[in-house]
């Protein structure tokens, strides 16, 4: 193995793993011999090797290193979609069904277009324009920009913050938000919002550095198309800026920064508060049961979920994205320890063996992470850990600091690593890159089972879904939840499980349905009332199995005085036995295969649409 040695070309260090942009040292050293004479052959091949590529990295402006990192990045997570029409996203065809209906409001009078002009409506205008030429392609073509977002956003954001020296190895640990958790679940607007507000920070910083008008004028404007996609990376932007206000020595500095920093946010900032007061604050004529919902996640949830609400896996055989989780904290809490004592182990720059540790100049030691200190991190974790998983008809909302927090760790990385860990982060990156195309394609299979009974389903039906299970093949994600959106799009069919209940949605309901036959509530009744032990298991004091049977029968009899009038069509998935002769004995069974069967009723008047 050889320890880092300087060259001509502005200072690159030469590591175990991979080479990084460093400052020279004071003389080269010699390597060292392996007992081998074959070990030493590979030994040395590997230096000539990552001396050569050392060069070639540093012959780049900084420019074109991010476009050389952000192109691989992309191509790690973007190769998957050429191998589906529509990757396998759990909330996807949701989206896309949504579009279909706002581009078609004769088919469906139920509705009320919200309008472009609000946030989180980005994908939603994105699928207007493009999506004239086909919804599907024009959805695989947006998710190419969010990943493309993503690869540019992270390296832009590490380079800017922790320096060229630190730029690949922090890539090593973040290349699972690229196609991260957000991506796979089909927040799209999210995704792209978090991507963009990095590169928001970093115009913040340059405006700190070198305050002007223009750059104020361009904060307001980046901030305001992170606003259009969504407004969380926005209230985050914000919070992390006034911390950094408010930790000002004095208080001309901190109006100082407060006109610098803040002001150009300030737009931004109150379109936010205006969409969540329209998201918080219920139109009169909502269902009650629309604005109920505020769900935690117990403590053991919370940890778990730092990994997986950064990971984008789709199944188990993705679950490497575990190192880079747990090795982030390890090498953050190893490089803090390292920078308290003032030394740098000869093995952080060697990426191994052992050595004499050198001592760092005190002007060294402390690197100033502005927005991202010590203190700002710590509260976006206790944000993280008090805001509830779901707040008003809000899912995952405390899950969208996790990004945050990843990228803040990531700052205080070492500037080296050994090679066993590089390499085995490489390995990771790369093989979840092949296990990502291979899920599509699983996944899509899945897909093709839910969708099989098209041909059993006329054009304008009104059709049921009652999804009893979600998901098939998927692990971390319910990628079947929204499949029936696919049935809306090719047969115009209606659509009772959309989002439609909110003035932030695209749509809203013009006359709201029942509780029972609206979001959230028909999302889950099948899941949770499959069996008279689930339902037993729910209310907890009926332990008597026949109370629970009884109580389970009144609760469908209930469901379907209020669903039969209304639906022709029914679709079934991974119905128990047990719920089957419940389904009202007007519904025939016209199709069947695998988990999908599809019931017509006799009677084909429709009542409510």
């Amino acid at each position: 193995m050889i320890a880092p040695r300087p060259n001509k070309f502005s200072g690159i260090a030469t590591l175990g793993g991979f080479t990084t942009p460093s400052a020279p040292a004071s003389h080269p050293a010699s390597p060292r011999r392996s007992p081998s004479g074959h070990r030493g052959t590979l030994s040395t091949s590997w230096a000539s090797a990552t001396r050569h590529l050392g060069q070639q990295l540093a012959c780049l402006s900084d420019a074109r290193l991010i476009l050389l990192v952000a192109l691989l990045l992309f191509a790690l997570a973007a190769w998957p979609l050429l191998l589906v029409d529509l990757p396998p996203f759990q909330d996807l065809p949701h989206h896309v069904a949504t579009s279909h209906i706002v581009a078609h409001p004769d088919l469906y009078p139920e509705y009320v277009f919200n309008g472009f002009f609000k946030s989180n409506s980005l994908l939603t205008l994105w699928l207007y324009v493009v999506g004239s030429h086909g919804l599907f392609g024009a959805a695989r073509g947006f998710i190419a920009v969010v990943l493309a977002m993503n690869a540019l956003a992270l390296p832009l954001f590490m380079l800017h913050f922790a320096g060229r020296r630190s730029l690949l190895v922090a890539m090593l640990f973040v290349w699972p938000l690229v196609h991260g958790f957000f991506v796979s679940m089909g927040m799209l607007n999210f995704a792209f919002a978090f991507a963009l507000s990095l590169i928001l920070l970093t115009v913040i910083d340059q405006q700190r550095e070198r305050p002007t008008l223009m750059r104020g004028f361009s904060i307001a404007a980046i901030s305001g198309a992170v606003w259009y996609a969504h407004p969380f990376p926005v209230a985050v932007v914000v919070g992390l800026v006034a911390m950094h206000v408010a930790t000002r020595s004095t208080w001309q500095a901190r109006f100082r920064a407060s006109l610098e920093l803040l002001s150009p946010l300030a737009v931004a900032g109150l379109l936010s508060l205006v969409t969540a007061q329209q998201h918080l604050v219920k139109v009169e004529r909502s269902s009650a049961v629309a604005s109920a919902a505020i769900f935690y996640l117990n403590p053991l949830e919370i940890v778990g979920h730092l990994w997986l609400d950064a990971s984008g896996a789709l199944t188990r055989w993705g679950s490497m994205t575990i190192v880079p989780a747990l090795m982030l904290p390890y090498f953050v809490w190893k490089q803090r320890r390292v920078d308290r004592a003032g030394l740098r182990p000869a093995e952080s720059i060697a990426g191994g063996g052992g050595g004499n540790p050198t001592r760092v100049p005190a002007s060294d030691r402390r690197v100033s992470r502005p927005f991202f200190s010590v203190p700002a991190l710590a509260v976006v974790a206790v944000a993280y850990a008090a805001l509830p998983v779901t707040l008003s008809n809000w899912s995952y909302l405390h899950c969208r600091l996790v990004p945050f927090l990843w990228v803040g760790l990531a700052l205080r990385l070492p500037s080296t690593l050994p090679r066993p860990i590089a390499v085995a982060l490489a390995a990771c990156a790369l093989s979840f890159s092949t296990v990502m195309g291979i899920d599509y394609l699983r996944l899509d299979r899945d897909r093709a089972e839910f969708t099989a009974g098209m041909d059993a389903v006329p054009a304008r039906a009104t059709l049921l879904p009652l999804l009893f299970e979600k998901s098939k093949t998927s692990d971390f994600t319910a990628s079947l939840t929204h499949a029936w959106g696919y049935y809306t799009v090719a047969k115009n069919t209606s659509a009772p499980l959309v989002y439609a209940m909110e003035r932030s949605y695209p749509i809203i309901y013009r006359d709201f349905p029942p509780d029972a036959i609206i979001q959230p509530a028909l999302d889950r009744f099948a899941e949770l009332h499959a069996t008279p032990a689930q339902v037993c298991k729910i209310l907890r004091q009926f332990p008597v199995e026949s109370a629970c049977a009884t109580v389970w029968r009144e609760l469908w009899n209930s469901f379907w005085q209020q669903a039969e009038p209304r639906f022709s069509h029914l679709l079934t998935w991974a119905i128990p036995p047990e719920a089957r002769p419940m389904i009202p004995e007007r519904y025939h069974r016209i199709f069947a295969a695998g988990d999908l069967e599809i019931y017509a009723r006799r009677d084909e008047t429709i009542a409510g649409y």
